[in-house]
Parts: structure tokens; sequence; C-alpha cells
């Protein structure tokens, strides 16, 4: 079976993986192409898939109608990791011929059909406008599935309510005052400006967004339920709301801090904000737990993610959290020179791990020292030592 990234099993970047075009689209037998508007949709969106990428602006693919489309068109990029599709809907939005909702699925399955792996169902919308090569373009779902939601600004961020939640004005004054923080710790401008959508779960703001259905872990237990994309953060978390602090980090810092791998990149956003609803300091706590339970557990097996009979939440915190510590001592010690040279180390493990004594001001190469400075540095910065 083909592997594919799992969102909100632990909070990534939505862009970061490659976009790989359908291995092959197909049609439900729901659809009538003989239907001129039907059949022009069909064709648009075959030309998409074998290109799904930024270049379908060029192309006349994606509308540029909507300041929202020219500025970020596809959402749904996930959705493009080489599984088959299926275009099971093409069906009006409502009255009038303008605009359709478009769905595809994503599903792979094995030689003898009976068993069927759906990656995710995608929504999109063909709009009508002049020129378009077929006589429709694609555009995005969430301003379309937003337009009714609540609205707050302050400072850098506008916060979007799903119906049934509301604004929370300490949370509000908290994030924003954030996002300006970590600009200034960082010396780096802070974002133009950040929209961040609040939906009572994960399936909520997927939805939002364009994907009716993406898999997410069952370790994930509702504690995750953020994804950042350029200039947007998506939080089905109630419980953290507008300070999803370990999100607001990633989208004020990725666009701005070149990072060449995953360590300091979820480091630094657990070192500053947190991870999963925990404060930095209760995360240091979790890992000093697994470490205690596993006193053979090393260093390196937590860098890749390669921990004996370790269920994925217990792997994700032990690498968030070790990142976290990572980054705390080398800002102690280096500064934020330190920080950046941090980032630029090559994301191999054995590489990452060869390099990473002399980051920390350790003189030794040896691993168990390493391990050892590990596991004080989680005692020290989670009061249990």
């Amino acid at each position: 079976m083909r592997p594919f990234a799992v969102l909100f099993a632990f909070v990534m970047v939505v862009p970061a993986q490659a976009q790989v075009a359908p291995a092959a689209v197909s049609v439900s037998f729901g659809i009538d192409t003989t239907i001129a508007d039907v059949g022009n949709i069909v064709h648009l969106v075959r030309a998409y898939l074998a290109k799904p990428d930024s270049s379908a602006r060029s192309r006349g693919l994606w509308s540029t109608a909507t300041d929202f489309d020219r500025r970020f068109g596809d959402l749904t990029a996930e959705a493009y990791q080489g599984f088959p599709a299926t275009i099971v809907s093409v069906a009006s939005d409502g009255p009038g011929d303008s605009v359709y909702v478009v769905r595809v699925l994503y599903a792979s399955g094995d030689s003898t059909g009976q068993r069927i792996s759906p990656l995710a169902l995608q929504r999109l919308f063909a709009v009508r406008e002049s020129g378009a090569p077929f006589s429709f373009r694609l555009s995005g779902a969430l301003p379309r599935l937003t337009r009714e939601w609540e609205q707050r600004t302050s400072g850098h961020v506008t916060f979007w309510y799903a119906p049934g939640q509301k604004p929370n004005p300490a949370r509000i004054s908290h994030a924003s005052a954030f996002v300006d923080s970590v600009a200034t710790l960082f010396q780096v401008p802070p974002p133009k400006h950040l929209d961040m959508y609040l939906g009572r779960s994960r399936e909520e703001v997927e939805r939002a967004r364009g994907l009716d259905f993406f898999p997410a872990a069952s370790a994930d237990r509702g504690l995750g339920g953020g994804a950042i994309s350029t200039g947007m953060v998506f939080v089905g978390n109630p419980a953290l709301g507008e300070t999803y602090l370990h999100e607001l980090a990633h989208a004020v810092l990725s666009p701005t801090v070149p990072t060449r791998n995953g360590l300091f990149n979820e480091g630094v956003a657990t070192w500053l904000g947190g991870s999963r609803g925990r404060t930095p300091r209760e995360v240091y706590a979790r890992l000093r737990q697994i470490q205690i339970a596993r006193p053979a557990l090393t260093f390196g097996q937590v860098l890749s993610r390669d921990i004996p009979d370790a269920a994925a939440e217990e792997m994700t915190d032990a690498y968030y959290a070790t990142g976290a510590l990572v980054v705390d001592a080398v800002y102690r010690r280096a500064g934020l020179s330190g920080l950046r040279a941090l980032a630029q180390l090559n994301n191999d493990p054995s590489t990452l791990l060869a390099a990473l004594p002399a980051q920390l001001g350790i003189s030794t190469s040896d691993q168990t020292a390493l391990d050892r400075w590990w596991r004080d540095q989680a005692a020290r910065l989670s009061g249990t030592r």
C-alpha cells in the first residue's frame, strides 16, 4: 500500500509534500458528460489534475478573478499523492449555471478489488468565466464555505469562527501579541496578515478548505487539529482556539526562517508555543516520563523516530520535546545566530546526530555523552531534577 502523509497525526505545513498527479482520472457513473457544462468541467478537472500546481493560473485553468484565488489557489495539495482519482460529482451550487461543485475521490484498491484505501475526498468549485479554455475555471472552496463565519481582527491576525464558535477576547489579545513577540525574537518582519480559521473539530476546518475527508490518526484524539498554509492557520481544537501558539509560531517563521531539518522546525514551534495542548514545561515533563519508562532509549532513536514498540503519539511527543530541548540549549549558548545555524543542518538523522554535539557545546562526539545531556536537560527543564 502506498504510504501517505497523515495530517494532524502531527502538525505539518500543508504544502510541504510534493504534488503528484493522480495515477489515473476516471468519472463516476452518476455524471452525465453529454450535458455541455458537465462535460466541459470534467475536461477542465482532467487537465488540471494532469499537473496540479500553481502553473494552473498561467494555463488558464484556475481562476484569478478574486484576490483569494490569485494569492492562494488550491489549498488541498495533500490530496495529490499519486492515488487514482475519480470525479464523483459535478453539481450546480445553486440556482443558475455559473458555479458548480466538483468532488473528487482519491483512493487505491488491491488487485482483488476487496480492499479500498481512500486518501481524500476533495471539493473544488468550477466557475463560468469568459475566455476560459473549457468555459469554466477552478476556484477554491474556502471563501464560499466561510463567508457567513464571524470575524474578528487584532493586530496582524483575522480570526474566523465557524457557526457555534465564539470569540475569546483574552485569547485573541494573547495570540496577537505572541505573533509580534515571535517576529521580534527572530528579528524578522511580522506577517503582513494571517487568517486563523477556528472550528469545533478537525473535520470542520478541513471541509472549509476543501477536504470533505482526509484521514487523521486515531492516536491524535483531537489534541492536534491545526495546520498551516501560507498566511493561514486552521484550528480544529476549541480547547486551544485562538491560542494555538504552536501553529502561530510556524506561521510566522516558516516564510522567514529557512530550515533544512524537521527537528528545528517542530522544536522551535514547541519551544515557543508548546504542543498538543501542553505548555513547553509540560512537553518536557512528558519527555521525561518517556525516558524513565524506557531507560535504554537513545537520543538517536528519537531523532530517527524509531522507538521500539512505540505508538505514533509517543514518538511524536518525544520528537517534538527533544527538538524543543535542543532549540532551548542552542539559543542559551549562541543566541539567534546559533538557531539559524541549527536550522541549516542536514535533515538526515545520522548526519544531524553527528553535528549536534558541536551545536550544543558537548566536547566529545561520543553519543553516550549526548544521551546523558538529553536526559539531564529533560529532567532540568521539566522541574523533576
